[in-house]
Formats: structure tokens, C-alpha cells, sequence
């Protein structure tokens, strides 16, 4: 079975109403103005914030659910706190907002790169059993800012977000 990667960026994105989460251009935090693209930034609040997303599961999916998280600071030392809440909805069951979360992952620790604005690839294991094909999965993806494990004094940038799984 061949192992995917399936990126999550889509209209159903949102930031929490903090003001702690945003999408800014990169070049607010990278040292050049040359590559202007949208990233997705926690800014170090200290408090939990959140960014809310929505994707479907992949055709064939079969095991290994895996949210990675390509991300990068300009800190040099300290660990960010990743928590993640989602539940995946199969057709014929509630998109209700009212329904409990499948899962709810939290103490996750993600190291800062040695030198500033590295680029750090991590991942969050998934609970396999709760996702089919073509479920519509909604996940909140938070910094846990509150968490005494949260030491990175800077903004988190997230560059990119994947579903990554088997399928056959």
C-alpha cells in the first residue's frame, strides 16, 4: 500500500477569534520579501489557540492517519505544545457542531530548529479506527500557549499542513 500525503488547505480554514492565529504573507516574519506566500501563524499568547479545518478522507484510505505539521520560528530553543481535536463524520451521521470530538491528542512537544526560520517537519499519530473513505473530517489544530511545556518565546508559522495515510 502506498503511503499519501494529502494537503489541508482549503476554504475551510479559520483562525479562532483570539487574534492569535492568523494568515499573514511570511515576509511579516522572513529576513527577505522575496517569497510572498500565506502562512498560517500562532503567535506565542500565551494561551491555547486554535485554527479550525475541515478535508475529506482520501479514496482507498486505509491506516496510518497522520497529521504532519511543516512549520518553522525565529526562535532557537524552547518547544511549542500541539494539541489536536477532530472526528470524522461518514455520510449518513451529524455535521452538528453540538457532537463530541473523536479524539482529543494534546501534550504533543515540537522542538525549535537549531537556527532561526529552519524549516521542521513533525507529526501527530491519528487513531486509524476513526476515519473511512471519504469522511468529511473537521480538526482543531491548537497551541497549547497556557501549557507550562509551551517554552518557545516566538510565533509558531505553520507553511504546511497534510493528512498523510495509506491508501490502496
Amino acid at each position: 500500500m502506498p503511503l499519501r500525503r494529502f494537503p489541508i488547505d482549503s476554504f475551510a480554514t479559520a483562525p479562532d477569534s483570539s487574534g492569535d492565529v492568523f494568515f499573514p504573507l511570511d515576509t511579516v516574519y522572513a529576513t527577505n520579501d522575496f517569497w510572498k506566500a500565506v502562512i498560517a501563524a500562532f503567535n506565542d499568547s500565551g494561551n491555547d489557540d486554535e485554527l479550525h479545518m475541515r478535508f475529506p478522507t482520501p479514496l482507498g484510505y486505509v491506516d496510518s492517519a497522520k497529521l504532519i505539521i511543516v512549520w518553522t520560528t525565529t526562535a532557537t530553543s524552547g518547544d511549542w505544545e500541539a494539541g489536536v481535536a477532530y472526528r470524522a463524520v461518514a455520510e449518513g451521521e451529524s455535521l452538528d457542531q453540538a457532537t463530541a470530538q473523536e479524539s482529543l491528542l494534546s501534550g504533543n512537544n515540537f522542538t525549535a530548529p537549531a537556527s532561526a526560520n529552519l524549516k521542521k517537519e513533525d507529526e501527530i499519530d491519528l487513531t486509524d479506527g476513526n476515519f473511512a473513505e471519504k469522511d468529511t473530517v473537521q480538526i482543531i489544530l491548537s497551541r497549547e500557549g497556557a501549557d507550562a511545556g509551551d517554552t518557545l518565546a516566538a510565533t509558531v508559522r505553520i507553511f504546511e499542513l497534510f493528512f498523510e495515510c495509506n491508501v490502496t
